[in-house]
């Protein structure tokens, strides 16, 4: 009987490592049977386009939202279609900025909305509350001109005071290297951003494709660029049709880089 028993745990033993070999084999044989998994793409440098300058015409920016809705539209405030612009943007997946007329060094004249120097603290409040209730659902504000005014520390930190009480961000659109703007945002808490290149400051095809080269570049180098554009036929043109077979970059919404700029 103890013989018996002694061979019935020997068979027992037997089988255990039978099993063990067995499940150790399938193991092996199995890692060369899971599928592979591709590594992710290199991500693209991400690129935010500003369309300045929306506002007088509604057929115009219709024409800009059916670029790409990821395009942010820049309205001017208090035109005949800001409000409209603003809603139909939104409503499309568009990020909404207030494109604010500022005092210019030239003579040129910013236009309906416009913030000026010579304006007291109370006056430049005021026309900064009318503008920016002409474009709703705007997240911030970028400079119309205002190579004079950005310039102004007094006027400036009146606006960003405005900006940082109503959770706002500020874009410098750097129409002058002395625009103080972008360096008294940062420094007074208030979320800025600053472009890195206009498009179409020269109106001509061949220009406008070697700015574009010259944003490929930069966006390349560091990972990401913000780009200033206009209404114009000639960008609408080339935008379109580059940003059909667009691969080099992602566009993406300004609010993406204002979050990660911190």
């Amino acid at each position: 009987m103890r013989k018996s028993k002694n061979k019935k745990h020997h068979y027992i033993l037997i089988l255990f490592f039978i099993v063990i070999a067995v499940f150790s084999i399938y193991e092996e044989f199995g890692k060369d049977k899971k599928p592979k998994v591709p590594p992710p793409p290199p991500s693209k440098p991400k690129v935010a386009i500003i369309m300045d300058d929306l506002g007088p015409n509604k057929e115009t920016a219709i024409e800009i939202m059916n670029l790409n809705n990821r395009i942010t539209l820049s309205i001017l405030p208090q035109q005949t279609y800001s409000s409209w612009i603003a809603g139909e943007g939104r409503r499309r997946g568009h990020d909404i900025i207030a494109h604010i007329p500022m005092e210019a060094l030239s003579a040129q004249k910013p236009g309906e909305g416009g913030l000026f120097t010579w304006m007291t603290d109370g006056e430049i409040v005021e026309t900064f509350d009318k503008d920016i209730k002409s474009v709703p659902h705007a997240l911030g504000i970028s400079n119309h001109m205002g190579s004079a005014f950005t310039r102004d520390e007094r006027a400036m930190r009146v606006v960003l005071a405005e900006l940082k009480k109503r959770k706002l961000f500020f874009l410098d659109s750097l129409t002058t290297p002395d625009s103080t703007g972008y360096e008294l945002a940062k420094a007074g808490g208030t979320r800025a951003l600053r472009r890195d290149l206009f498009l179409d400051d020269k109106d001509a095809p061949a220009e406008i494709e070697a700015q574009w080269k010259k944003l490929l570049q930069l966006a390349d180098k560091n990972g990401r660029a913000i780009l200033l554009a206009h209404p114009r036929r000639n960008t609408i043109e080339f935008l379109r049709k580059t940003l059909k077979d667009n691969k080099e970059i992602e566009v993406v919404p300004v609010r993406e880089l204002i979050a990660e700029s911190g």
